[in-house]
């Protein structure tokens, strides 16, 4: 088992984001506060995932595209040409026909920028993510919240599968078990995270459960929050994974790679 973190460039954050949408009184009041923000984080990782398991190679996330803007978030993407997700594969000698699939945490610009370059029958997205933006009204926001290629329309899955860790349900990725999706609601409808198993210790791939571990450690919202009371339950159940010895690995945290 091999997991290689891979970013697409680099993005900077409103520290007012940072704060999350319930303290500003929901969404548009974070949208005010970041308005009045000047400041900006340090350039911070888009982690991509790639995950060798005996049998297949799995690619989780996609990363951001360059010419991506920050719209109301006024994020800074830093994504050079040759920074795009294609490009970062090849500085693995890997091509997109390389992987066997895709696996998001959830549809939100920095974690599907590089989607075009596969099959969206090779892609897999939960159920609860995909369907609030598959129909309308929601299709119509889609640009803005599930920014994916025209036509686009993945595979999708129901966590179908038994209790895992704390966690109500699961769903197998791999037949073996060695990565298993887990829900983790509240970020986004659907947002997913994945378990990795290995000799030497699990992994969360955990998207934008939080930004990075010192928040989950405090229990603190980021970011715009989709539902608040799963949001909440989510960080409860990952925080007690992470405390049982399982590594977090956030998609925009710098320090994620070293807990490998």
């Amino acid at each position: 088992m091999k997991i290689v973190g891979i970013s697409t460039g680099t993005l900077q954050l409103k520290p007012t984001f940072l704060e999350g949408s319930p303290s500003h009184g929901g969404p548009f009041g974070l949208i005010r506060g970041i308005a009045r923000d000047p400041g900006f984080t340090e350039p911070l990782p888009m982690w991509a995932w790639v995950v060798e398991t005996a049998t297949e190679r799995i690619l989780v996330d996609t990363g951001g595209s360059p010419g991506t803007t920050g719209g109301v978030t006024r994020t800074r993407f830093n994504i050079a040409q040759n920074e795009s997700l294609v490009c970062e594969l090849a500085r693995l000698h890997l091509k997109p026909g390389d992987i066997d699939r895709v696996v998001l945490t959830h549809l939100h610009g920095d974690h599907v920028g590089g989607l075009a370059a596969f099959d969206p029958q090779r892609v897999w997205v939960a159920k609860a993510e995909w369907e609030p933006v598959a129909r309308f009204p929601g299709r119509l926001m889609r640009f803005m919240t599930a920014p994916v290629p025209r036509g686009f329309a993945p595979r999708v899955f129901d966590f179908d599968g038994p209790p895992l860790l704390g966690f109500t349900a699961s769903w197998p990725v791999t037949p073996d078990g060695s990565v298993v999706a887990l829900p983790t609601p509240g970020h986004s409808p659907g947002h997913t995270s994945y378990l990795v198993r290995r000799p030497e210790g699990d992994v969360l791939l955990a998207g934008d459960v939080t930004y990075e571990l010192p928040a989950l450690e405090c229990q603190r919202e980021q970011g715009f929050i989709a539902n608040v009371e799963k949001h909440h339950d989510s960080l409860r159940r990952v925080l007690s994974l992470a405390k049982s010895g399982v590594a977090y690995l956030p998609s925009h945290d710098p320090s994620a790679p070293a807990r490998l």
